[in-house]
């Protein structure tokens, strides 16, 4: 567990990270010692985010003037599932229908449960006299439920970037690297995905808390709103088979106890409901085939460019569950064998990684998965903006080769194959770098910004004794 920042004052982005030490020199060179800041990092932070959301909002305006329909959505950049849903799975006559049934919905229990409620506000929004007045009316109901989807993201955006902040520790400012993000800014009107993210961040505080069972619950939480979250348990196993961390396998166990628990308190019911509806994300995960912007679709295409069919559906699974099976056993066997415990949120931060290149589908929004993880395990500055950049190549690479399948426009106006798949591919080596750069600051922990931020600012500011104190500290719990 790095440390809390009670322990000490937090580190000055300024001073730590080379990239806003160099931008800093503009504005009057990095944070001093003498200067008391005005704000508290909460106050600054929660203002950026209130910023990237604004700015999230603008880069939806197209699609709230116009509506979510045809080509030009991909050509201005702000494609939404919720509102395509909204309209496809019938929820403007249907609000209840992804716990009910009998349409289709697939997704896990919390996100169909987060589009009902959302939907059966929205009919009853339109029901009141006064909403049409505000500028939303039946004819467009699609553009009220994406506008309630996205003042709830943005509140959960929010309580995310604050429990960031929080498992910093002595680092709070990293979590401007959730605060400002650009993935997120045009991520999160796309999908759902945000809610499972700051899941996935409570469980992360809870463990450097200590509080196993608590972490365990939020992760049966996490699941129930997409996938991943469960690979941290797969973090905490690793540390736990370690000797050398003072974790006994009870740790595990609890977390475990504690995400089946959640998991059932949470799916049961909506089994009883209807084990159709339920049941409709794991169908679907199970027989799909190559997805959009995945190494299969890639070959897909490559294979058809040269007269082929491409992989099966069947083959596509085998390879894809295979080789992150092969990834998760490398990370299990570097996580082992490193001289010095990894902190949690590497491992997982190389598990979730290696999901996403490995999965049989690589959506847009699923560069939110990352973004905290980020923050946490890899808080370079430079690293989180490059990788970023490359996110958003592919943000609108994936766009523009969409509206040149379904819309008919001059070859100017879209992208071929050629830079799409590019795109695809740089989006992947920016990732392995990221994977890159985590793998090296296990196998050297000077190296790792996190751990430098838990031993140097107490030592200087309060004497060898603290020093002394604080290194031990540090040496029981920073691979938390």
């Amino acid at each position: 567990m790095i440390q809390s920042p009670k322990d000490g004052p937090p580190v000055a982005a300024t001073r730590d990270d080379p990239l806003l030490r160099h931008l800093s020199e503009r504005f009057g060179g990095p944070a001093g010692t003498r200067l008391r800041p005005r704000n508290s990092p909460a106050q600054v932070l929660l203002g950026l985010t209130v910023l990237g959301i604004l700015l999230s909002a603008l880069t939806s305006q197209y699609c709230r003037i116009n509506g979510w329909g045809g080509a030009e959505v991909y050509h201005a950049g702000c494609y939404s599932d919720i509102s395509a849903l909204f309209h496809q799975r019938d929820l403007s006559d249907a609000p209840w229908a992804p716990l009910l049934g009998p349409g289709y919905f697939e997704y896990p229990v919390l996100t169909s449960l987060v589009a009902a409620v959302l939907a059966a506000s929205t009919r009853f929004l339109l029901a009141q006299d006064g909403t049409a007045a505000l500028g939303w009316s039946a004819d467009r109901a699609s553009l009220l439920y994406w506008d309630l989807s996205f003042a709830a993201a943005a509140v959960v955006w929010l309580v995310l970037v604050l429990v960031v902040m929080k498992a910093a520790g002595a680092r709070p400012w990293d979590a401007a690297i959730v605060a400002l993000s650009p993935a997120i800014i045009f991520g999160i009107g796309i999908n759902w995905d945000i809610w499972a993210v700051t899941a996935l961040a409570l469980a992360i505080l809870a463990f450097h808390r200590e509080a196993w069972v608590s972490a365990g619950v939020m992760i049966g939480v996490g699941v129930s709103f997409k996938l991943f979250p469960l690979f941290m348990l797969g973090a905490v196993l690793i540390l736990v088979l370690r000797r050398d961390t003072g974790l006994g396998f009870d740790v595990f166990l609890r977390a475990l106890a504690g995400a089946a628990a959640s998991w059932l308190a949470l799916n049961v019911p909506a089994m009883v409901l209807s084990f159709t509806a339920w049941s409709q994300f794991f169908e679907l995960s199970v027989e799909r085939g190559a997805g959009y912007s995945s190494p299969w679709h890639i070959w897909q295409l490559i294979a058809e460019g040269r007269g082929g069919s491409g992989p099966s559906p069947e083959t596509i699974s085998g390879f894809s569950l295979g080789l992150f099976a092969a990834a998760c056993a490398g990370i299990l066997v570097l996580g082992l064998r490193a001289k010095h415990p990894p902190r949690m949120v590497q491992l997982l931060f190389l598990i979730v990684a290696a999901f996403l290149l490995l999965n049989k589908v690589y959506s847009p929004q699923f560069m939110v998965w990352l973004i905290p993880l980020i923050a946490l395990a890899a808080p370079r500055w430079r690293d989180a903006l490059v990788w970023q950049g490359f996110q958003l190549l592919h943000f609108w690479a994936v766009w523009m080769y969409l509206a040149g399948i379904v819309g008919d426009h001059d070859p100017q106006h879209s992208f071929d194959t050629a830079l799409y798949i590019a795109a695809v591919l740089g989006h992947m080596g920016a990732t392995i770098y990221l994977m890159a750069q985590v793998v090296l600051d296990i196998l050297r922990p000077d190296r790792d910004p996190v751990r430098r931020a838990a031993r140097v600012p107490l030592g200087r500011r309060s004497g060898r004794t603290s020093q002394t104190s604080a290194q031990t500290r540090t040496q029981a719990s920073e691979f938390r």
